[in-house]
C-alpha cells in the first residue's frame, strides 16, 4: 500500500512575496488529497509556508512516503525539483511526480533523473491511477491523460485532452479547516477557495491561463457550486476562476439560488471591464448577496497598450468600470501592467491615470513572457533571464525596448513608491505595514 506526500511549494525565498497579504488555499493539492482519501489511500499535505518551521527533509524522513507529488507555476519550478531530489536522496525507490500549470506546456523541461512522472492534465484521477499502477491494480500507463513517464529509460508522452471539471468531486476541506485563519485575501480572512470554471474563454495576449486545459474553457453547473458553498464552514468565498463574471444566465441563476437558500456570505471574484459596465444591474444584485471584491484586469492607462494586449476594452471603459464599482460599493482591485515598451512618460501616465480615476487598490505586474506561452515565442530573442524564480511579474526577464534594464527598474521602483504614498492617503491598506514595503523598495531604488 502506498503512502503519498503532497507538497504545496513555497512562493519565494526573497522579499518578493505577498505572504501575509494574500495567502491562498492550496486548492489543486486539496483536490488530489480528496480523490486519494476517498480511495482509502494514506495521504498527507505538507504546505511549506504554513507548516514552517518544519523542514521538508525532516517531513520526508519521518513520514517515509512511497510517492511524493508537488505542483506549481514557473517561479516555483526550482523548489519543486529540489523537493523531489530530497525525496530520492532519502529513498531512491520513492516515486516522484510533478504537475501543475507549468507542466502542461513545459513538461520536457522538467525531465531529470530524480523525476518519474510529469502530469500535464488538470485531472486528479491521473495521480490516483499512478498510485493504483504501483499497487498493481492497473496494468499500464499508456492511456492516462497527458502523462509523461519513463519506459526503458526513455520518456514517453501520452496525448492530452481537456478535463471536464463537472466530473471532479467537492474538495475535502480538512487542510483548510486546520489552517483556516492563515488563508486570506487582503483584509478578508478566513476565505475558502472554490473553482467553478477552469481556463478562460478570452484570449488576452499576455495571459498564460487562456492556454490551460488544452485551451478549453470548462465550467461547473452553478447549482452544484451553490450546494458546495452551503457546505463550507466559512463566511468568505473566493472564486478563483480566471473570470467568474462570464455568463449572465449563469450569474442570474447563482443570485437566485443564493437568495433562495438565504446564504449569507461574502465573495471575491475576477471580472472583466466590459462585463461590469454592460451589466450594472447584475453587479448591484451581486453586491446585495455579498460580493465584496472584484479583481479587474484594467491593465493599461492608454488604448494603444490595451489594443496590444487584445483586451477588447478601452481606457474610457476602465475609468467607467472603477466608478461603477465604487458607486455600487464593491471594492475594485485593479490589475495593471508595466510594459516592456514603456517610456518615462508611460510610467508617469500610469501613475496619473491611477490617481485621476481614484483607484484605491491595485497590483502592478511587469510584462512577463512565461515559458511555454505564445508570448515567449514573440519575445524569444529578448528574453535574457535564466533563473525561473524571477518569472514572478516583479522582475524584468526580457529586454525593455525604450530604456536599459537598470533605468526600467529605477522608474518601476519609483512608481511603486509613489503609489504606496498615494494609497496611504486612502487608508485602504491600513492592515498592511506599508512602511516596511516602502523601505524595501526605496532600498532597491537607490541600489540602481
Amino acid at each position: 500500500m502506498q503512502k503519498v506526500l503532497l507538497i504545496n511549494p513555497e512562493e519565494s525565498r526573497t522579499v518578493w512575496t505577498l505572504s501575509g497579504i494574500i495567502d491562498d488555499e492550496p486548492l489543486d493539492i486539496e483536490m488530489i488529497y480528496t480523490v486519494l482519501k476517498k480511495e482509502k489511500i494514506e495521504v498527507r499535505i505538507f504546505d511549506i509556508q504554513r507548516d514552517a518551521p518544519s523542514k521538508i527533509e525532516d517531513v520526508i524522513r519521518e513520514y517515509e512516503p512511497t510517492i511524493v507529488y508537488t505542483n506549481g507555476v514557473v517561479k516555483q519550478v526550482p523548489y519543486m525539483l529540489e523537493y523531489i531530489a530530497l525525496a530520492k536522496k532519502n529513498n531512491d525507490n520513492t516515486i516522484t511526480i510533478i504537475g501543475g500549470n507549468y507542466a502542461e506546456y513545459n513538461y520536457d523541461k522538467l525531465y531529470c533523473d530524480d523525476l518519474d512522472y510529469v502530469v500535464r492534465a488538470y485531472d486528479p484521477y491521473v495521480i490516483l491511477d499512478i498510485v493504483k499502477y504501483h499497487d498493481k491494480k492497473i496494468k499500464n500507463l499508456s492511456k492516462l491523460n497527458g502523462l509523461c513517464y519513463k519506459e526503458n529509460g526513455k520518456w514517453k508522452e501520452n496525448n492530452i485532452c481537456p478535463t471536464d471539471i463537472r466530473k471532479l468531486p467537492w474538495i475535502d476541506r480538512t487542510f483548510f479547516y486546520e489552517h483556516k485563519n492563515q488563508v486570506k485575501y487582503m483584509d478578508v480572512v478566513p476565505i475558502a477557495h472554490i473553482r467553478t470554471a477552469y481556463s478562460c474563454p478570452y484570449k488576452c495576449e499576455f495571459c498564460y491561463r487562456t492556454m490551460l486545459n488544452s485551451r478549453t474553457y470548462s465550467s461547473r453547473d452553478i447549482k452544484d457550486v451553490v450546494d458546495e458553498i452551503r457546505s463550507i464552514d466559512c463566511e468568505n468565498i473566493y472564486f478563483v476562476d480566471d473570470d467568474f463574471l462570464v455568463n449572465k444566465n449563469r450569474l442570474n441563476e447563482f443570485i437566485s439560488l443564493i437568495k433562495k437558500y438565504k446564504i449569507k456570505k461574502n465573495y471575491v471574484c475576477y471580472g472583466r471591464v466590459d462585463f461590469i459596465i454592460n451589466n450594472i444591474e447584475i453587479m448591484k444584485e451581486l453586491k446585495e448577496i455579498g460580493l465584496l471584491y472584484v479583481i479587474v484586469g484594467l491593465e493599461a492607462a492608454t488604448d494603444n497598450f490595451l489594443d496590444k494586449y487584445n483586451k477588447l476594452i478601452s481606457n474610457d471603459g476602465g475609468e467607467k468600470c472603477i466608478r461603477i464599482l465604487e458607486d455600487i460599493g464593491i471594492r475594485c482591485m485593479g490589475l495593471m501592467i508595466v510594459d516592456l515598451d514603456f517610456t518615462r512618460k508611460d510610467f508617469k501616465n500610469l501613475y496619473n491615470w491611477i490617481k485621476k480615476t481614484g483607484l484605491k487598490r491595485y497590483g502592478l505586474s511587469i510584462y512577463t513572457p512565461l515559458p511555454g506561452s505564445d508570448l515567449e515565442k514573440k519575445y524569444k530573442d529578448k528574453i535574457f533571464e535564466k533563473d525561473l524564480t524571477k518569472f514572478d511579474y516583479v522582475h524584468v526577464v526580457a529586454k525593455p525596448s525604450k530604456m536599459s534594464k537598470i533605468h526600467f527598474y529605477y522608474h518601476y521602483y519609483k512608481l511603486v513608491i509613489k503609489l504606496f504614498l498615494l494609497v496611504k492617503k486612502y487608508g485602504t491598506y491600513d492592515y498592511i505595514d506599508l512602511n516596511k514595503y516602502m523601505k524595501q523598495f526605496t532600498g532597491l531604488l537607490f541600489r540602481h
